[in-house]
C-alpha cells in the first residue's frame, strides 16, 4: 500500500482537526461526572462520518480496529497506542505512527483534558434522535473546538462534531468490541 493511501487512511479515520464552536461555560462538575462515566468504559463502537465513512472500535486503554470506506476499497487498520497497522495481501503490516490527531475522539478528549486540565465547557441542552442530551465543547490547545453530546443519565458521549467531520458512539463495553492482534 503506497505511504499516500496509508496517509489518506489515518486521515480518514481520526486525523482531521476539529472546527471552531460554540462558547459555553467551563464546568468542573459536568468535567468530573463524565470523566467518571468513562472510567468505567472499557470499549465503545465508532462511527465516523465525513468525506469517508468509517466503522470500528475502540478498547482501553488505548487500542482502535476501523474499516473505512477509500476509493471502492475497504481499508482496514489498527492502531495501539501511537503504532498503526493496516491489513494487506491477507495480513497486517505495520506502516508507523498515527498522528496525535487521535485526540478528536473520546478516549482521546477526556485523556487530553485530564493531562492539561483544560476544562469542558456545558452548552445548552440540545435534542438529538428525537431524544434530549447534554452538550459540551472542549477546546484544544490549538485553539480549535469540538463539540459532543451526551447521556443525561449515565454522561456517556453519544455524538462529538467538528467542523466537517462526526464521530458517533454507541455499544459501550459490548463484550464482541475486540481489537485484533496485529502481530
Amino acid at each position: 500500500m503506497s505511504t499516500l493511501r496509508r496517509a489518506l487512511a489515518v486521515a480518514a479515520v481520526l486525523a482531521l482537526v476539529p472546527g471552531a464552536a460554540g462558547a459555553g461555560s467551563p464546568d468542573k462538575g459536568l468535567q468530573e461526572k463524565i470523566f467518571a462515566a468513562f472510567a468505567r468504559i472499557k470499549s465503545y463502537k465508532l462511527t465516523v462520518l465525513g468525506q469517508v465513512r468509517s466503522l470500528g472500535v475502540w478498547v482501553a486503554p488505548n487500542r482502535y480496529q476501523m474499516t473505512t470506506q477509500f476509493e471502492g476499497k475497504a481499508i482496514k487498520t489498527i492502531i495501539i497506542g501511537k503504532n498503526y497497522w493496516t491489513f494487506n495481501k491477507g495480513r497486517w503490516e505495520q506502516s508507523g505512527e498515527a498522528s496525535s490527531n487521535l485526540e478528536v475522539d473520546i478516549a482521546g478528549l477526556i485523556g487530553n483534558s485530564r493531562a492539561t486540565k483544560t476544562p469542558i465547557a456545558r452548552l445548552p441542552d440540545q435534542t438529538q434522535d428525537g431524544k434530549r442530551v447534554g452538550a459540551f465543547s472542549y477546546a484544544f490547545k490549538s485553539g480549535t473546538e469540538e463539540t459532543c453530546n451526551y447521556d443525561l443519565r449515565t454522561y456517556r458521549v453519544t455524538r462529538c462534531k467538528a467542523d466537517e467531520l462526526t464521530l458517533l458512539y454507541s455499544g459501550y463495553n459490548d463484550p464482541g468490541n475486540t481489537v485484533a492482534s496485529p502481530h
